[in-house]
């Protein structure tokens, strides 16, 4: 048996180990953990903002055993992009601009040709802007710097804006320039102070796999790798799933400049108080929130499936607001039933969607999926 066979096997008896107390949804989390070789999960469900369960599970760390905890930090990716769009609206609420404001009126050494793309479609990803990442399974950016990156997609085509949704890294790259000019501060000292302080966000960080972030789950990956372990691998354009094993990620490496759009590490205590300031409208006032879960409708009319940073959709006949990261980590709320889920795991390609919606419809049956 390999040392690698040995610590999947440990994670699997920790995952499927009985608690006291456990109920019908430890029984799911656990059933899912072993089936898709998760190593460790830290789970919370909210009722009209209230905490109804919160749990971790399994291992944050193979190599070292160590249990994961409600302390335990994931990084979490795309989910950053939610944060970012809540800073943006602090801005707005301050008068220093509005949704609407060309992104070039704040930063004039952008491209001329980027005149027409305000802060809102940056947001709602239909700025047509070119991309900063050129290899999405692997997370390749454009430039390391921004500056030459913006020099560097000055020369690649675009498309018209607010026609088309097409996510983009890009238009985070540009909004962390504004919050960093009107406010005077570092994008990352401005979440600090603004954002996770007010919220409560105690251990939230910024850093990809070179920093040291105490607590921090080590990260595993459920999709293959290509034979000269340089990379993720990808066919027809998609990732390669492991069938029957997991792998260290050993990749995942992001720039600052993407700071904006996925460097954030939380751990699911700082998610809960983040549900709580969202709910009691502690650091946003309800009509921010609401424009940010609210659809950008598109030139001809359509919704876009994006508000600012959220992702608008249904489950069943009921409308949803979701967001995620890294293919490990999301977030569902389900207005009207005051619910909501955050599950965040350490393993890449995991398909945490379907995990939130399977946890969800155990609280509302109507919501499972046919």
């Amino acid at each position: 048996m390999s040392k690698f066979t040995a610590f999947l096997g440990l994670a699997t008896l920790v995952a499927a180990m009985p608690v006291a107390h456990a109920d019908n949804v430890d029984d799911y989390v656990r059933a899912e953990m072993a089936r898709r070789h998760i190593p460790g999960l830290s789970l919370a469900v909210l009722r009209g903002g209230q905490v109804v369960k919160e749990s971790a599970y399994g291992l944050a760390s193979l190599e070292l055993g160590v249990p994961a905890t409600l302390d335990t930090s994931y990084p979490l990716a795309s989910m950053t992009k939610v944060f970012t769009s809540a800073a943006v609206m602090l801005l707005v609420q301050d008068g220093k601009l509005t949704l609407d404001t060309p992104v070039r009126q704040v930063l004039p050494e952008l491209p001329v040709h980027w005149s027409h793309v305000t802060v809102r479609h940056c947001l709602t990803h239909t700025s047509g802007l070119p991309d900063a990442i050129t290899d999405e399974i692997n997370g390749t950016s454009v430039a390391g710097e921004r500056d030459e990156l913006f020099a560097k997609l000055a020369a690649a085509p675009l498309m018209p804006a607010g026609t088309k949704p097409a996510y983009n890294q890009t238009g985070y790259v540009i909004v962390g320039a504004v919050i960093e000019k009107l406010s005077g501060m570092d994008y990352e000292q401005f979440m600090h102070k603004r954002v996770f302080a007010p919220a409560h966000l105690d251990q939230a960080s910024f850093g990809d796999a070179w920093s040291i972030i105490p607590g921090r789950s080590s990260l595993y990956t459920a999709l293959d790798i290509t034979k000269d372990h340089s990379k993720l691998m990808a066919k027809d354009g998609m990732p390669v799933l492991r069938k029957d094993s997991i792998l260290h990620y050993g990749a995942k490496f992001i720039p600052e400049v993407l700071a904006p759009a996925g460097l954030m590490n939380a751990t699911i205590r700082d998610l809960v108080n983040w549900e709580r300031a969202l709910a009691n409208g502690s650091l946003l006032k309800p009509e921010s929130y609401a424009q940010m879960t609210t659809p950008y409708k598109l030139k001809d009319g359509s919704d876009n499936a994006y508000g600012l940073g959220f992702r608008v959709s249904h489950m069943g006949q009921h409308a949803t607001v979701a967001y995620g990261g890294g293919a490990a980590t999301w977030r569902v709320s389900v207005p009207d039933k005051q619910l909501t889920v955050v599950v965040l795991t350490n393993l890449q390609g995991v398909r945490p969607d379907q995990l939130v919606a399977g946890i969800a419809a155990l609280y509302e049956p109507e919501l499972a999926r046919k």
